[in-house]
This record gives structure tokens, C-alpha cells and sequence, in this order.
């Protein structure tokens, strides 16, 4: 009876472990298929700045491929002195960017949500968990951010900062309630803020919002911005401001969830496969035995 009981225990465990198995190897090929076909997608919404100006803040004169933004940001190695890498850096990071109503658009047709094929995982958490921050994702991986093609100034802001940290430019994120802007220092120690979002270089350090609103107001001016745009500006940049070291300082946790989540997207499926096979090797065998005696019998 005993002996009995105790085939029947392990015919039961046997049945649940196959079918452990066999769905893992169907959610893992299924995995890895969204995976392979998200390699064949672009993240970005197709006809972004030229089919769809009235939802869009901000637009380039001409909208950069993410192929065209990474040229001229390599291009930046030739550029010197510092202050002109980092204004020509400004310049570059603007013109990679649109800048849509970020509340308004459609987060799937604009890749807010960050779509299944290209990261299932935050996907599933914009979609599942009603976080308003993976509903509308803003990335921390600066060239993900340029391949998306929009972003607002927070986006702006921390693309700027990793090139500039490439190139070895002390640099800060600097985040008024309103606006994120970006300070870096020049070679003779002296520091300067420059708008990658508005595309401005301020001519400035960051006492002289303060000191010289004047001066912030021509040059946003000069680059042909609304009264309403830049009196909006002048106002957040009397207010209090938090400063960040680099994009890593900005967003930590979700720097950190981000490149974590694209390596698991990959190495999720493998270890459902592994296991798998990990059935395979050391279960069947001994099912097989198991009927063997069972027919000796």
C-alpha cells in the first residue's frame, strides 16, 4: 500500500513537473520571439514632426534621424574648446528632440508607453500597475531617449549631461519646479547654464538668473520665443532649485530598474529554456526507469 502511495505521490509530482516544463519552454520561445521581432522595430512613432505639428510643443526646423543625432554627437570629439563641444552639444541634443504635450498625446502612439516588442517588462508596469511614471516613460538611457525622438525638458536635460560626461565636462542637472536646465563648467573654472529643451546657450552661471533676468530674457528672445514662453521662464527661474550630479543623481531607481530590466528581457527566457532543459536531463530519466519497474512488476 505503502509502495503504491508512493508511486502514485511521484506520478503526480512527475505530471506537474512536465507541465511546469512545457510552459516554461512555450513562455520562453514566446519571450524570445517579442524580443527578436522588437529588434525589427523602430521605438520611434513613425512621421514624428511632420505629420503631426498640432500636438507638438516645440519642433526642429528639421527632425533628425536617431542615425543623424548620433553622427553629430561622435562629430563632437573634433570640437574644442570646452565651451564650444558643450554649446555645440546644446545645439545637437536640441535638434535630436520634439517636444510634444506630454499629457496630451497618445502614449501609445508616441511610445510613451514603452511598447511589449521593446521591453516587456516595462511594459507590463506601464500598463498593469497605474504608475503614472511607466504610463509615460521618460528614459535614462540617453541614446534610447534620442531613438524615441521626443522628450520634454527633464529628457533634454539628462541627454545633455551624459554626453557632456562622456567628453569629461564637470557638469549638473539643475531642476527649478517647472524647468530642468543643465550648468557645466568651463576651463578656466567659471561655470555656465545652458537650455538644452529651448536649445539656449544662457551665457550665464546660475546666480546670474537671479541677477541679470534681463539678460536670460534677450536671449531667449533672440531666438525668436513667445512673450508668454519666456515670462514663464523668467517666473520659474526665481524659484527654489535642486541640483543632481547626472542622470544617475536625477533618476536613480528608474537608471537602475532600466538597464537591469533590458538585461533580464534576455536573460528571462534563457533561464525558463535552462530549466527546461534542466527537466529534461534529470527528470525524464527517472520517469522512465519508474515505468520500467513498473511493467517487471
Amino acid at each position: 500500500m505503502d509502495e503504491r502511495h508512493d508511486r502514485k505521490a511521484r506520478g503526480r509530482l512527475s505530471y506537474w513537473l512536465h507541465g511546469l516544463a512545457v510552459i516554461s519552454l512555450v513562455v520562453a520561445l514566446m519571450l524570445m520571439g517579442i524580443n527578436i521581432y522588437g529588434l525589427t522595430q523602430p521605438i520611434r512613432k513613425p512621421g514624428l514632426g511632420v505629420t503631426d505639428h498640432d500636438q507638438l510643443r516645440f519642433i526642429p526646423e528639421q527632425v533628425w534621424s536617431y542615425e543623424d543625432s548620433l553622427t553629430a554627437i561622435n562629430g563632437l570629439n573634433a570640437v574644442s574648446p570646452r565651451s564650444a563641444l558643450a554649446e555645440a552639444a546644446n545645439r545637437v541634443v536640441h535638434q535630436s528632440l520634439v517636444h510634444p504635450d506630454w499629457e496630451e498625446i497618445d502614449p501609445v502612439e508616441y511610445r510613451q508607453l514603452v511598447p511589449i516588442w521593446e521591453n516587456y517588462f516595462l511594459w507590463g508596469i506601464g500598463m498593469f500597475s497605474g504608475l503614472p511614471q511607466f504610463e509615460r516613460y521618460h528614459y535614462a538611457d540617453y541614446e534610447r531617449n534620442i531613438k524615441r525622438g521626443i522628450g520634454i525638458c527633464g529628457d533634454a536635460s539628462t541627454i545633455l549631461s551624459s554626453i557632456l560626461d562622456q567628453h569629461q565636462i564637470p557638469n549638473r542637472i539643475v531642476s527649478f519646479g517647472g524647468h530642468v536646465i543643465v550648468e557645466y563648467e568651463q576651463e578656466d573654472g567659471k561655470s555656465q547654464l545652458l537650455d538644452p529643451d529651448f536649445g539656449i546657450a544662457l551665457v550665464i552661471p546660475l546666480e546670474g538668473l537671479l541677477e541679470r533676468p534681463e539678460q536670460v530674457r534677450a536671449r531667449y528672445f533672440a531666438a525668436g520665443y513667445s512673450d508668454a514662453e519666456v515670462d514663464d521662464l523668467i517666473s520659474i527661474y526665481q524659484t527654489a532649485f535642486a541640483l543632481f550630479d547626472n542622470t544617475y543623481h536625477f533618476m536613480t531607481l528608474r537608471y537602475i530598474f532600466e538597464k537591469v530590466s533590458y538585461i533580464a528581457k534576455w536573460v528571462f527566457p534563457l533561464l525558463l529554456i535552462l530549466l527546461f532543459l534542466c527537466y529534461l536531463a534529470w527528470f525524464r530519466p527517472n520517469s522512465g526507469s519508474t515505468t520500467e519497474t513498473r511493467n517487471d512488476d
